[in-house]
C-alpha cells in the first residue's frame, strides 16, 4: 500500500509539469489480470501438495505521459496486478503483485481520432506473500513489460483499451484493461 501511495504521489507531483506541456496526459484504467502458470509449474506445485486456487483477479493502473510527436510518447505508471491464490488443503497463500514502471510508446494514427499503439518498458515489481497462518514474505525485482492497444481521442479525453504483459521474476502476468486519459 505504501508503494501505491508513493507512486500516486509521484504522478500527482508530475501533473503540473504535464499540464503545462501541450501534449501531456494522465489517466487510469481498470481490467482483468491473469497469472500465466504453466502446466509444468502446476505439476510441480501439485507434487508438493499445492494447488492454484485462483489465477485471475482485477487490476488497475494509473499513468501519466508525454507525447513528443504523432508517433512517439513516453509513459510512467503504477500498476496493481491483483492476487494469485494458492492452497495446500489447510494453508492458503496469497501473492499480491504491484509496482511502477516507465514505457516507450510507439503510436500509429489510423485516423484523426484513432491511434493504435505498442509499448515496451521496465516494470519494478513487488510480490508480497501472506498466508492464513501468519506467514509473510516478499520479493521484488525489475523486469520487462510490453503491450498493444488502441485509443479513441476526443479533444481533451481519450478512451483506451490495452493488453499488456508484465514479467514478474519469470512468471508472466497479463492485463486486459479499459481506461480514460485526460489530454493537456
Amino acid at each position: 500500500m505504501k508503494k501505491a501511495l508513493l507512486s500516486l504521489g509521484i504522478i500527482a507531483a508530475l501533473t503540473p509539469a504535464l499540464a503545462s506541456a501541450a501534449d501531456g496526459y494522465i489517466g487510469g484504467s481498470f481490467g482483468r489480470t491473469e497469472f500465466n502458470i504453466s502446466s509444468s509449474e502446476r505439476a510441480d506445485l501439485s507434487s508438493i501438495g499445492v494447488s492454484v486456487e485462483d489465477d485471475s483477479d482485477q487490476g488497475f493502473k494509473v499513468f501519466g505521459g508525454y507525447r513528443y510527436n504523432k508517433n512517439i510518447a513516453v509513459e510512467a505508471f503504477y500498476a496493481d496486478l491483483g492476487d494469485l491464490e494458492l492452497w495446500n488443503g489447510s494453508i492458503g497463500i496469497n501473492s499480491a503483485v504491484d509496482g511502477y514502471g516507465l514505457s516507450a510508446v510507439g503510436l500509429f494514427p489510423v485516423s484523426e481520432q484513432v491511434d493504435l499503439f505498442a509499448k515496451v518498458g521496465m516494470f519494478h515489481w513487488s510480490n508480497d506473500l501472506s498466508s492464513n497462518v501468519g506467514y509473510s514474505s516478499g520479493d521484488d525485482g525489475t523486469d520487462i513489460t510490453y503491450g498493444i492497444g488502441a485509443a479513441y481521442n476526443m479533444e481533451t479525453v481519450s478512451i483506451r483499451a490495452e493488453m499488456e504483459r508484465f514479467d514478474i521474476g519469470g512468471t508472466d502476468v497479463d492485463m486486459i484493461s479499459a481506461g480514460l486519459s485526460i489530454n493537456f
